[in-house]
């Protein structure tokens, strides 16, 4: 990995930049705006294309610009190193570190190698963010990553997650990469004809007729162009039957045969090292021939253009010079040359066991176990996918099959908190039931149905998990019976498996609870997620009361208990209880940077504060959530984001945002079977219609989520949109059939429901009462709500105030219907607040009544920001919560002063409207 640019890569900057005059004006125009804006920039296309000199260009215009240049680049050899790339980007600004907040400094003490400190991945990438953030304060930054696809992992996630937060730096990333499944950015294209021979004629003079064949087999690569006419000379050129890249493989090999030996050795072991120190392939050179060996050795393989060394580094012309010195020697050379690289390494135990591990040839079980330390070490230092790496060498050199099998499970285990399938899944095919002892075949068993929650209608899944958690029981390992009973409960939730199935599930969670085996006893907060999810309606008594007990007595210490707490609640309809158990849970995860769990529980409390109608708190969350899932690779969330978003919008009125947003969503829905899904999308439907004020379509959309026969019914959720249903109902003309629905569906509500359902139906029962029962019906629907419920109380107040004026009862109706009003009004709930205001004329008010502006003229990161800065927090604990550098905080509040009409942070409380 090298940390300073461009030295012995690419070809001529000067003839390579030919053609390339648009990528070049792209990155000025960067440039020129750096002092306003930061800007990245991926670059992907084949080897030899021309990217690392036209990075090398953007540095050389960066500095006659006065700015400081940052690089790194990947190398192959250097893909198992957690952290390798981001220590080498970060290493020449490390004089920054003081500045930074401890718990920052001490995560990047442990990428510099200073600390052995366990660290988060996203709490490293904001420690980076902020460390960059500090150096661009002195001068304005250019990062520059070169073959971005061979960078280890842990430094990838670190880049591509400063490079969506530039937009308030002075800095910008630019980046290039061969095509890559996990890379994408502009392509860089072959040279087109003119400028093929304008590049090929300023390096070399050639007859007509070969130059035709240059120009031909090069096909626009400018490496080809500039390679090939060596090629020539020297062996004649291959025939286009081979790839180009072969091609150039070939000609850089033939090179190779003019070296002496001990300059061939050198780059042999260079190309193997995973470090780019001379001294390293030097000595190990010294171990394998027993003469002397001097860095003055490399200088033949400059001269052929093959290395580069500045005395103390060597580094390959190209990467395909470095597969070309592998592709020619023999298994056994690159064998001895990794083993001899291990007896230089000794003081490096990571690098020292993978050139062991490089060097074996058969099971190895002390190298395997070395290999797991290294997992450990990789998984502390907030590496996991390095730790993924490491294990899966371990499992390959394991002697036994229980020990290969527990390897990969741990192997499969990391990828699964990464959230990457394809991996999961390609480590679990190489499992065997067999190969598991009890507990890791109860791991297995979790990991196959856990990764698919909620994206799958296999209900044959779901009772394979279920004999797993049974067999687990049967094993005496309850701890993973409860593990598994919780994840396959709440897969019930997504889809319904059948009654059968829940009973079982239920019976095996009762017998669990029973036995006293567990570590909460119980009480285990699995166990109420287990009752919630599988148990249904007729369960949710005893999840109440088991949560009115938590709240009050448990031990809340650990944020998983927290998780398991809220999600029986959201489960069970206490959006209260949720967002009390969801809200220091959140603030927790986000110290710990543990952003994967951070998007699942922001998740929940977004459904709960919408159900609960804090419309600031969805709004609010929801983008936080679409932006985390996509950065944590959790597809489920970012639908669950777009699911709330697409409620908002369709109740504030805007139809062709809603559809927008739901379109996608439900297709997802549609093929998995994943009935909350679906049921959500039918209410997102029946929202839009009555933002339309379309009350019969509305009815139409919400009906289906209470009909059993219907892919979109719910027996929980179809609860919780009841109050919906009545208001499209009495729009449409439709009670009579509403009361039926009400009257079929009151006696499954069970013991002690949850306040949701109790909720929808009171408000449902009070606009379908008829005149003798309805004031009594309204006073119990408004006994439940509260302060803390604006939405819902000015529905009831809208519904309420038009009842009483249509009762001629017109001086009662016109305190309600004005609170109603300005409600909407302020969360810009158009359709409602233009029936609020129709109400208000009809019952006599002259007054002209203020049209809906919008909820507000803040982004929903702006409202957090805002928010943050009115309890006092400082910029950087708003970026630490936020995971926003403090400039970038700082430019919001610069925008966000205005929008609000006042100049200095002390304003911002009176500012805005009082938090619900």
């Amino acid at each position: 990995m090298s940390g300073a640019y461009g030295e012995g890569q690419g070809v001529d900057e000067g003839t390579v930049l030919v053609g390339r005059e648009t990528e070049l004006a792209t990155i000025v125009g960067f440039l020129d705006a750096i002092a306003a804006r930061g800007r990245s920039r991926v670059f992907v296309g084949e080897p030899g294309i021309g990217k690392t000199a036209l990075l090398a260009a953007a540095a050389d215009e960066a500095r006659v610009r006065g700015l400081a240049v940052l690089s790194a680049r990947g190398a192959e050899s250097e893909r198992h190193l957690s952290f390798a790339g981001l220590h080498s980007l970060l290493y020449p600004v490390r004089a920054c570190l003081d500045r930074l907040e401890p718990v920052h400094q001490e995560a990047l003490r442990g990428v510099f190698g200073l600390s052995q400190a366990p660290v988060e991945l996203f709490l490293v990438a904001l420690a980076a963010l902020e460390l960059l953030a500090e150096a661009a304060e002195q001068r304005p930054l250019l990062l520059l990553v070169d073959d971005l696809h061979w960078l280890d992992a842990a430094s990838r996630d670190v880049i591509e997650f400063v490079a969506r937060r530039l937009d308030s730096e002075p800095l910008v990333l630019l980046a290039a990469s061969r095509p890559h499944r996990a890379v994408t950015g502009q392509s860089l294209d072959a040279l087109g004809p003119d400028a093929s021979r304008t590049l090929l004629r300023r390096r070399v003079d050639l007859p007509p007729d070969l130059e035709d064949k240059v120009l031909d087999e090069a096909a626009g690569n400018p490496l080809a162009l500039l390679e090939l006419p060596v090629a020539l000379r020297s062996q004649g050129i291959q025939g286009g039957a081979l790839p180009l890249t072969a091609r150039l493989e070939t000609a850089f090999a033939a090179r190779l045969a003019e070296l002496d030996e001990r300059p061939r050795l050198l780059l042999l072991l260079a190309a193997v090292n995973d470090g780019e120190l001379l001294a390293e392939a030097v000595a190990a050179a010294a171990n394998l021939t027993g003469a002397d060996v001097a860095a003055r050795d490399a200088e033949q393989s400059v001269r052929l253009h093959l290395a580069a060394t500045d005395g103390t580094t060597v580094t390959f012309r190209h990467p395909l010079v470095r597969s070309a010195v592998l592709q020619t020697a023999s298994e056994t050379e690159r064998r001895r040359a990794h083993q001899s690289l291990a007896q230089v390494l000794t003081g490096f135990p990571d690098r020292y066991a993978w050139h062991l591990a490089a060097a074996s040839d058969g099971p190895d079980e002390d190298l395997a176990h070395l290999l797991d330390q290294a997992a450990d070490r990789a998984l502390q230092r907030g590496a996991p996918s390095s730790a993924a790496t490491w294990l899966e060498r371990s499992a390959d050199l394991s002697q036994t099959e229980t020990g290969r099998g527990h390897r990969l499970l741990r192997a499969a285990e990391v990828a699964f908190q990464l959230g990457r399938p394809r991996t999961v899944h390609r480590y679990m095919e190489r499992i065997q039931a067999a190969m598991l002892d009890p507990a890791d075949r109860g791991t297995l068993a979790w990991l196959q149905g856990a990764f698919v929650d909620g994206v799958t209608s296999d209900s044959e899944l779901v009772r394979q998990l279920a004999a797993s958690a049974r067999q687990a029981l049967d094993d005496g390992e309850p701890e993973i019976a409860a593990d598994l009973l919780s994840g396959t409960a709440t897969r019930c939730w997504w889809v319904e498996p059948g009654r059968q199935i829940r009973a079982d599930l239920l019976a095996l969670t009762d017998r669990l609870a029973a036995g006293g085996q567990l570590r909460h006893s119980d009480r285990d907060p699995r166990l109420l997620c287990a009752w919630a999810a599988a148990g249904g309606l007729e369960r949710h008594g005893t999840v109440v009361e088991e949560l009115a007990w938590w709240a009050s007595e448990g031990d809340l210490s650990d944020p998983g208990t927290r998780m398991l707490l809220a999600r029986a609640a959201f489960v069970s309809g206490e959006f209260e209880r949720c967002l009390q158990f969801c809200r220091p849970a959140v603030d927790r995860l986000r110290a710990q940077g543990r952003l994967g769990l951070l998007t699942a529980m922001l998740a929940t409390q977004t459904f709960a504060a919408f159900y609960l109608g804090r419309w600031d708190l969805t709004e609010a969350t929801v983008d936080e959530v679409s932006r985390l899932a996509a950065e944590t690779r959790q597809p489920i969330w970012e639908d669950g984001a777009a699911l709330a978003s697409a409620h908002l919008a369709g109740l504030r009125g805007h139809a062709a945002r809603a559809r927008e947003l739901l379109a996608p969503v439900e297709r997802v829905a549609v093929t998995a079977g994943n009935q909350a899904m679906l049921n959500s999308v039918q209410l997102s439907k029946g929202f839009t219609e009555l933002g339309r004020e379309n009350y019969s379509d509305a009815f139409l959309e919400l009906r289906r989520t209470t009909d059993e026969t219907d892919h979109a019914h719910h027996p929980i959720l179809q609860f919780w949109g009841l109050d919906y249903l009545a208001e499209a109902a009495v729009g449409g003309g439709h009670q009579a059939e509403a009361r039926e629905i009400l009257d079929r569906l009151r006696p499954a509500l069970g013991r002690s429901p949850g306040a949701g359902a109790v909720r929808a139906v009171r408000f449902a029962e009070a606009l379908l009462a008829n005149d003798l029962d309805a004031e009594a019906a309204f006073a119990r629907a408004f006994a439940l709500s509260r302060a803390a419920l604006p939405w819902y109380r000015a529905r009831l107040d809208l519904a309420f105030g038009s009842w009483l004026r249509r009762r001629r009862r017109v001086t009662e109706s016109r305190a309600p219907l004005r609170a109603a009003h300005s409600v909407f009004t302020v969360l810009g709930a158009g359709a409602w607040a233009e029936r609020a205001a129709r109400e208000l004329r009809s019952s006599g008010v002259k007054d002209r009544v203020a049209s809906v502006r919008g909820a507000s003229r803040l982004s929903p990161q702006e409202w957090q920001i805002a928010r943050l800065a009115a309890k006092g927090l400082s910029n950087r604990d708003i970026g630490q919560q936020l995971y926003l550098s403090h400039r970038t905080v700082g430019s919001h509040l610069y925008r966000i002063f205005p929008k609000l009409g006042i100049t200095s942070r002390g304003q911002l409380h009176d500012a805005l409207p009082p938090e619900q």
